[in-house]
């Protein structure tokens, strides 16, 4: 059995669990991309690469130079894999292994192409979703399905859950799929439709306001959507007030939808179009983090205000 020889891409953290699988199951990896240099993450994976002794292969501006793809030519792999990568490789870059380079995206594709999924599936109150592993071409998630699971999206997902679960299904998916390449089995390649008709997953705003006039399923998929990476948010007596968790109430009322019904040291209760929402968890601009035994603190039980 001959070892595939490969060039990994990626940003922490779908990379760091995906990497470290490929690693511990003993695939040949030729070099790794790190992401720029003034990229958050850069000096943590650079440190985690480094410890397990593998061949960073650092660029200047881009990876995209002309310089740095000679490089990468110059290695000889066989493919690629990408996890998670916020660059646009180039037609060029794509053509540096003999077989291509394959990309994890985070959602059955042609649904929900796009830099951010998570977010949307959530938000639109998905029931299920998945993980897909397709060839790279000059588009955004358009190229040959190789790998799809489906699974269930579970009550009170998050952003965060979903996130984190998709990273390891991906560590699986890819450990399967490359040692089926690495042994011969044939790969069934299913090209996609390319047409704009499917569901889409742009990139969001880090700041996502709440519409208290919205139903209380909407709004609570929201607050879930954006938990933990983005921001919903709505004001109290002049302050950005951040929602991090709730739960939504059933129940039919007569109350201003934005009101301030209920305030005690577990929760704070607002109205909706058609119920009410429990926070549980919130942060004040400037107030600090407060949890539920925090929010007496600042909320009282006859509290009257509205949020605007």
């Amino acid at each position: 059995m001959k070892k595939l020889k490969i060039i990994f891409v990626g940003t922490p953290d779908m990379a760091l669990i995906c990497l470290d699988g490929l690693v511990r199951n003993n695939f040949e990896i030729a070099a790794v991309v790190p992401p720029r240099k003034d990229h958050v993450t850069y000096n943590l994976f650079k440190s985690f690469v480094n410890d397990k002794k593998l061949n960073l292969l650092e660029f200047d501006d881009s990876p995209n130079e002309k310089e740095y793809i000679e490089k990468l030519k110059e290695l000889n792999a066989d493919i690629g894999v990408v996890c998670s990568y916020n660059i646009k490789l180039s037609s060029d870059f794509l053509k540096t292994t003999k077989m291509g380079y394959i990309n994890c995206h985070p959602s059955l594709l042609p649904d929900y192409r796009g830099g951010m999924p998570y977010f949307h599936i959530i938000k639109n109150n998905e029931k299920t979703s998945g993980i897909t592993l397709h060839y790279m071409d000059n588009d955004f998630d358009t190229g040959d399905i190789i790998y799809q699971r489906e699974f269930e999206i579970i009550k009170d997902e998050t952003m965060g859950t979903l996130f984190n679960r998709t990273n390891f299904m991906f560590h699986d998916a890819l450990i399967k799929v490359l040692s089926d390449m690495q042994n011969g089995a044939e790969i069934m390649r299913h090209p996609q439709d390319k047409n704009d008709k499917y569901k889409k997953a742009p990139v969001v705003s880090n700041f996502i306001r709440i519409n208290w006039h919205d139903s209380i399923d909407n709004i609570d998929a929201l607050i879930r959507a954006c938990n933990p990476f983005y921001n919903a948010y709505c004001y109290f007596r002049g302050h950005e007030m951040r929602i991090l968790n709730s739960e939504k109430i059933i129940k039919s009322h007569n109350f201003e939808c934005g009101k301030i019904v209920s305030a005690s040291e577990k929760e704070l209760i607002v109205a909706a179009i058609d119920g009410f929402i429990s926070i549980k968890a919130l942060k004040m601009s400037s107030w600090g983090i407060f949890l539920p035994d925090g929010f007496y603190n600042i909320f009282t039980p006859t509290t009257e205000e509205y949020l605007k």
